[in-house]
């Protein structure tokens, strides 16, 4: 993997040691052809994402200056170079396995099929590798409203590899493990009701099924004052659960998002 954006830009050389892209303006600049990485991107677009309204005469020379200097520091791609340019464009070429968003992409889908094919070790793998990517904001550099649609998308899939890794977990018998997870989960996003339905599952499974039925209690107020609705099925499922048998006698339905 040479180009990581799942937190402030970072890039790699072939034999992995770090290449140090230096200075805000080109860092930017990478960051946003790896944004649109294979397509075409104007200098009017580089422009008003380096400088917004107020970019200098200069600013056309300039980012040719960048894109000379990131021509020159990043690894080279054969036979074609790593950045290509035409009249008022450039591109950057990345393969998907040198971009550690597409890697993730990649890592999350196999984990998910493997989940739901009744593979969960080989789920649990590939989920925690994908999420072990995530070192902070994805697209560091760029302004929020250039990648604001981009990073929602990257957080909903994070968001669900990790209640998927968390099923695949609960299914290998590690609920324990995984309850100070859900606990973050749960006060993260606290009206998602999967971790919800993961966190009373993993409570009731390791014993502490008074504290799942609290947790219950806990969805239950919080959706009925803030959204006027009731639990979903699956909460409601797994509440019965624990209050007829003690027990929950399957993992959370991955369809309870």
């Amino acid at each position: 993997m040479l180009f990581r954006v799942l937190g402030p830009l970072e890039v790699c050389g072939w034999d992995g040691a770090p290449v140090h892209v230096r200075h805000r303006k080109p860092r930017a600049l990478l960051s946003l052809l790896l944004l649109r990485s294979g397509t075409w991107v104007s200098v009017g677009t580089i422009r008003q994402v380096l400088w917004g309204g107020s970019a200098p005469r200069s600013s056309a020379s300039n980012i040719k200056t960048y894109v000379s200097q990131l021509r020159r520091d990043l690894p080279p791609r054969m036979p074609m170079g790593r950045i290509e340019s035409r009249a008022g464009e450039y591109r950057i070429l990345v393969e998907p396995d040198e971009l550690d968003v597409t890697c993730f992409e990649k890592l999350v889908d196999m984990g998910g099929e493997q989940l739901r094919g009744g593979r969960p070790e080989q789920a649990a793998g590939n989920l925690r590798e994908a999420l072990d990517l995530w070192r902070g904001e994805p697209y560091d550099e760029l302004p929020d409203e250039v990648v604001r649609s981009e990073r929602a998308y990257l957080s909903e899939h994070l968001r669900a590899a990790s209640e998927d890794m968390v099923d695949a977990r609960i299914t290998l018998g590690h609920s324990g493990a995984v309850i100070p997870l859900l606990r973050s989960l749960t006060t993260e996003h606290p009206t998602r009701e999967r971790p919800w339905a993961q966190l009373l599952t993993a409570l009731c499974r390791t014993g502490r099924r008074a504290e799942a039925l609290s947790a219950y209690q806990a969805i239950y107020h919080l959706l009925n004052s803030e959204l006027g609705i009731e639990p979903g099925l699956e909460l409601q499922r797994i509440h019965q659960e624990i209050l007829t048998v003690g027990a929950v006698a399957d993992s959370p339905a991955l369809s309870a998002r």
